[in-house]
């Protein structure tokens, strides 16, 4: 999937970025934000927030006299990685024969992992990008049937293990010509030497972060999705809450249910809800499950996937 050449202009970029706030205006102030290519090796200084972006004109509800109602089915689901990959394929091979989403975020997805998806789902799109963490961590899955890609890229939010960088794509309806940005991260456990030898949630600031780039990246009236492993179920809801996200859990009434560990796969702590998915904007959740999915008796994940359908409303 090819969306266009990085941004080359670093003062003002064609939709926006983590220092824009309104499209065709941002103002890329050089002592925070670093605008590269997404296989760039620059070093960056950790008190800088570096996205790299790919973009194409897009289409705004600012732009449309009208936006009807559309609705959609959005899951997330950690893949767990290669842990135990050929037990666990028969059950992620079902999963996906039985339940099709619309969007699709993944975390600790693999080469085959992906190759299962587009195999079984071959209406779905992703992200197509040199850079390895689209492959080897989390990306993006959308139906081309009902949605074109005008952008994507990734923010770094100060994760720690891996290759993990908060990554987004911004997607237009083919029936109505509105635009929404999916997103999805997987935090850090509260096992890394960092929580362990400090005693500090790392994850509230990867929180943080992530609220910062989103307010910057998403326009005005533009719904958006976050969704992923947040391996929390508290401070860290709390700042997504508190800057305007709610989760589909709470938005429709529910008591959150826990996601991790799915039986019978080993967990060290008692089962939590460390999957979720929220929502800004325009736009409304009509329904939401944590999945059972086995085959005999092996779940595909140590993780439930989290499913919920969405309906997108014209702002008011």
């Amino acid at each position: 999937m090819a969306l266009g050449p990085a941004v080359a202009d670093r003062k003002r970029c064609p939709w926006s970025c983590v220092a824009a706030s309104r499209p065709g205006t941002a103002d890329l102030s050089p002592s925070r934000v670093i605008v590269c290519n997404t296989t760039s090796s620059r070093a960056y200084p950790p008190n800088r927030v570096r996205v790299c972006i790919r973009l194409a004109p897009i289409q705004t509800f600012e732009d449309l006299e009208t936006v009807s109602p559309f609705t959609f089915v959005a899951h997330t689901y950690n893949l767990l990685g290669t842990s135990r990959w050929t037990e666990r394929r028969p059950s992620l091979e079902r999963f996906f024969q039985l339940h099709r989403p619309d969007v699709l975020c993944t975390q600790e997805l693999t080469p085959d992992a992906c190759e299962l998806i587009s195999r079984i789902l071959p209406a779905m799109n992703r992200v197509d990008d040199p850079y390895d963490g689209w492959t080897n961590e989390g990306n993006i899955f959308w139906d081309a049937d009902l949605f074109d890609a005008l952008g994507y890229g990734t923010a770094d939010i100060n994760i720690l293990e891996g290759d993990r960088r908060l990554a987004w794509v911004r997607l237009r309806i083919k029936d109505t010509g509105s635009t929404i940005v999916v997103a999805t991260a997987h935090f850090d456990w509260f096992g890394t030497s960092r929580e362990v030898a400090d005693r500090i949630n790392v994850r509230v600031e990867q929180a943080e972060r992530t609220v910062e780039a989103l307010d910057a990246l998403v326009g005005d009236d533009e719904p958006v999705l976050f969704m992923g492993d947040l391996n929390d179920d508290s401070h860290p809801l709390r700042v997504l809450r508190d800057a305007g996200f709610a989760d589909s859990f709470t938005a429709l009434g529910r008591y959150p249910v826990p996601t991790h560990p799915a039986r019978p796969m080993k967990g060290d702590y008692p089962p939590r809800t460390h999957d979720w998915m929220l929502h800004r904007g325009p736009i409304r959740p009509l329904l939401t499950t944590v999945i059972d999915a086995y085959v005999d008796d092996l779940p595909g994940s140590d993780h439930k996937p989290v499913a919920t359908t969405y309906r997108i409303e014209a702002p008011a």
